[in-house]
C-alpha cells in the first residue's frame, strides 16, 4: 500500500511577514535610542572628569613653585597673584606655554580628547597658534569653543567717570575661599561669535547695571541632555538646565581690580 507523503508546511503568510518587520524594527528603533542615551551619558561623563580636571589644576596653579611659569606682563607684585588667562594659557598650551615639542610650528591641532578644554560633546576641531595670548584668539575658530571661564574672574564691571567699563583684574589664593564662584562651563562658540564676544571668558547678567547687563556676554550650551555642566573654584561638577538662575551659584562675586 503506498504510503502517503506528509503535507507540506505553509510558509509565512504576508500578514506574519509584516508583523515579523514591524517588530524587528521596533526593537532596532529602541536599540538605536538606547545607543543614543548611552552616547550622550559616556559624553556627559567625559565634559565632567574633564572640568574637574580644569578645576583641580586651578586650586593648585597659585603654588609660588609656579611663578617662573608665568611670563605675564599682568603677573606684577606677589608671586602667587595671576590672572585667569594666564591660567587658561596654560591649560591650552598657547603663548608663553607653548610646547617645546611644537617650537617650530606656528600652529598646531588639537587632540580633543586629551585637551580638558574642548567638551566630547562639542565640536572636535580646534587649533592653537603660536606667539598670541588667548584673548587675541589664539585658539580657533571661535565658533568651535565649546567652554569658557567666568569672565567676572576676567573682568569686572565697574563705574568709571559715570559710565560703565570693564576692568581687569588679578587673582590671589583667596580667591579659592569661595568654592561656589563658578570657574569654567560649556558655552556655545557660535552664539559668542554672533554676539560678536570673546569665546573664551563668559558670564550672566546676575543683576549687574553695566557692561553685563542684559545677559551681554552670556552664551551657554545645554549639551548634554538639556542641561550645562559647569566646575566650580571648590573642585565639583554640577549641572543645570537654568544655570544663571541656580541660588547657589555665586555669579556676582568679583574679585579686586588690578
Amino acid at each position: 500500500m503506498a504510503q502517503r507523503k506528509p503535507a507540506a508546511r505553509p510558509g509565512f503568510t504576508l500578514i506574519e511577514l509584516l508583523v515579523v518587520l514591524a517588530i524587528t524594527s521596533v526593537l532596532m528603533a529602541m536599540l538605536a535610542t538606547a545607543l543614543v542615551k548611552v552616547r550622550g551619558a559616556t559624553r556627559n561623563f567625559l565634559c565632567q572628569n574633564k572640568l574637574k580636571t580644569v578645576a583641580f589644576e586651578f586650586q593648585t596653579y597659585p603654588d609660588d613653585t609656579l611663578r617662573t611659569e608665568r611670563e605675564s606682563p599682568y603677573d606684577q607684585g606677589r608671586s602667587s597673584d595671576f590672572t585667569i588667562e594666564d591660567f587658561q594659557e596654560r591649560v591650552y598650551g598657547i603663548d608663553e606655554y607653548w610646547p617645546n615639542a611644537l617650537r617650530n610650528l606656528p600652529e598646531a591641532a588639537y587632540q580633543a580628547p586629551k585637551q580638558p578644554l574642548m567638551c566630547p560633546a562639542g565640536p572636535t576641531e580646534l587649533r592653537r597658534q603660536a606667539g598670541l595670548p588667548c584673548r587675541d584668539y589664539a585658539v580657533g575658530p571661535p565658533q568651535n569653543v565649546s567652554t569658557a571661564f567666568n569672565r567676572r574672574l576676567y573682568q569686572v564691571s565697574v563705574q568709571q567717570a559715570g559710565r560703565w567699563v570693564l576692568r581687569e583684574v588679578k587673582l590671589s589664593p583667596r580667591v579659592l575661599e569661595r568654592p561656589w564662584v563658578p570657574l569654567v562651563f560649556d558655552v556655545d562658540g557660535r552664539a559668542a561669535v554672533a554676539r560678536r564676544a570673546l569665546p573664551y571668558f563668559s558670564a550672566p547678567a546676575a543683576g549687574d547695571p553695566g557692561r553685563y547687563a542684559g545677559d551681554r556676554m552670556w552664551f551657554p550650551a545645554l549639551r548634554h541632555g538639556g542641561e550645562l555642566n559647569a566646575a566650580f573654584v571648590g573642585g565639583h561638577v554640577l549641572s543645570s538646565r537654568r544655570p544663571e538662575r541656580e541660588s547657589g551659584w555665586d555669579w556676582k562675586y568679583q574679585p579686586s581690580t588690578m
